[in-house]
């Protein structure tokens, strides 16, 4: 996708430069160490390491003046490392559950502004199926892996439906008070069913995925061409992503009942 120059700004983009400058090192380097690699004017670089002293990102030694990352940096990278271990551990139990659900299969997360990413996928063997990839962005709040995902997390459904919400196609439920009651039954059912709300001719079924303290960190589903799915293949898929995101769950150590596990143990 070409970069709209508008839309970059500079200050920022160095910053990130000089971050992945530092992140590259194999140790704490100098100012001069910086300047060479990123190719920016010594006082810029030095403005942008102050900055990123004083917002956390980055320590710099008393008597040697050098710099080095901080944990509040490796925190924000650690963020997409835990996304690439869950598909990881998630991509036996995909694999299994495409060749049971015969659709395309998807695992979700949710990034900081509250859109549901794809993190994994298995595309479907049939000739005519959704066609997705990785790295993938959609709305949260009209498809089935954001509603599963949206239902958990009550502040961030807040500020996504407090943003305009945009008619996508005819079918796109806006409606706030709407989708709070659609999400108070994602909940209560454990799995949300979309149709043609993000996509005319797409639809979805998923379930929310929880890790080893219940809180829930993606969502396992599948995306359905619109003309195959009807009542009787959301009946039929249903139980099948239930399961997968199950299976899911408890690779990443989640218990169902956790009371009861203590007990057998004891």
């Amino acid at each position: 996708m070409p970069v709209n120059r508008n839309h970059v700004i500079a200050s920022a983009a160095g910053t990130l430069e000089v971050l992945e400058a530092l992140g590259g090192a194999s140790g704490p380097v100098t100012l001069g160490y910086v300047v060479e690699v990123t190719g920016r004017p010594k006082g810029t670089v030095h403005r942008m390491l102050s900055t990123l002293v004083h917002t956390g990102f980055v320590s710099q030694d008393g008597p040697s003046g050098r710099y080095r990352l901080t944990l509040k940096a490796w925190r924000i990278g650690s963020v997409a490392l835990r996304d690439l271990d869950l598909a990881k551990i998630a991509l036996p139990v995909l694999d299994r559950f495409v060749e049971e659900a015969g659709e395309t299969v998807h695992l979700a997360v949710l990034d900081g502004s509250g859109t549901a990413v794809y993190v994994a996928r298995v595309e479907s063997p049939q000739s005519i199926r959704v066609q997705t990839r990785l790295g993938q962005t959609n709305p949260s709040w009209c498809t089935a892996t954001g509603r599963a995902m949206l239902a958990f997390h009550p502040e961030i459904a807040d500020r996504v439906l407090a943003q305009p919400l945009e008619r996508r196609t005819p079918k796109t439920l806006t409606d706030r008070r709407k989708l709070r009651e659609c999400l108070a039954e994602v909940r209560s059912l454990g799995y949300a069913v979309t149709l043609a709300e993000n996509h005319p001719e797409v639809g979805g079924i998923a379930a929310p995925v929880r890790d080893h303290t219940g809180a829930v960190v993606a969502a396992c589903g599948i995306g359905v061409p619109v003309f195959r799915m009807d009542e009787g293949l959301i009946r039929r898929e249903i139980p099948l992503v239930l399961r997968a995101a199950r299976r899911i769950s408890a690779a990443l150590g989640y218990s169902e009942h956790p009371t009861r596990s203590m007990a057998h143990a004891a």
